[in-house]
């Protein structure tokens, strides 16, 4: 009866024991949580502009090898080699590289434009519920950016997607994981909607963005 008694409390120890690990350990791995909030951080990172693919207010292009820029008379096709550098939330940076295309009006202030690279990250670090997140390329991500301006203005949904393999880590984890995402932006409502999968978890997250 002694030594039942005594296997009971032993047991219900452990169970106890267990308990407060699961709910105060810090996970090694991407949660769903962590998921939604880096698919969403990470897409907010790729954002670009005119600016960043070369060409500037006033629809200018930037001439490859020379650096001179030539006006755009309307309508004319874009077709232009870009790499930007962005900053990330917590330290490190991404490097966006690849090539523009479409077409300028300067006449009616208009652009259609669709950049297609590769997304480098190098210490990429983002704020998360367990810690600071860094990423780093393994070796890069497939860029996919659509840019639609009418009238100096933009219009319609603003597209993007993100496809390939990245390394992670913080305190207590690290690993390699996919991302296949899409998002589109709404310039009318200022929300971006952010869809796909990102370390084997299934996302849909939609945030209000500026501009």
């Amino acid at each position: 009866m002694i030594r039942q008694s005594y296997l009971v409390c032993s047991a219900a120890f452990l169970l106890t024991m267990a308990a407060c690990d699961q709910s105060t350990g810090l996970s090694a791995g991407i949660s769903q949580s962590d998921a939604n909030q880096l698919a969403a951080d990470v897409d907010a990172v790729s954002t670009l502009g005119t600016a960043d693919v070369g060409l500037g207010a006033s629809f200018s292009i930037v001439t490859n090898g020379s650096g001179s820029a030539s006006v755009v008379a309307a309508p004319i096709p874009i077709n232009n080699q870009f790499t930007v550098t962005k900053q990330c939330p917590k330290g490190g940076q991404v490097v966006i590289a690849g090539t523009v295309t479409g077409t300028g009006d300067r006449t009616t202030h208009s652009l259609t434009l669709e950049a297609a690279g590769t997304r480098t990250d190098t210490d990429c670090a983002f704020d998360t519920k367990n810690g600071v997140l860094t990423l780093n390329g393994n070796p890069n991500i497939a860029y996919d950016g659509k840019l639609n301006i009418v009238n100096g203005a933009l219009s319609g949904l603003q597209t993007q997607t993100h496809k390939g393999s990245f390394k992670w880590a913080r305190t207590g984890g690290s690993g390699t994981c996919d991302v296949d995402l899409a998002s589109s932006y709404d310039p009318a409502t200022h929300t971006v909607t952010v869809t796909g999968t990102f370390c084997g978890k299934t996302v849909s997250v939609t945030r209000t963005r500026g501009g």
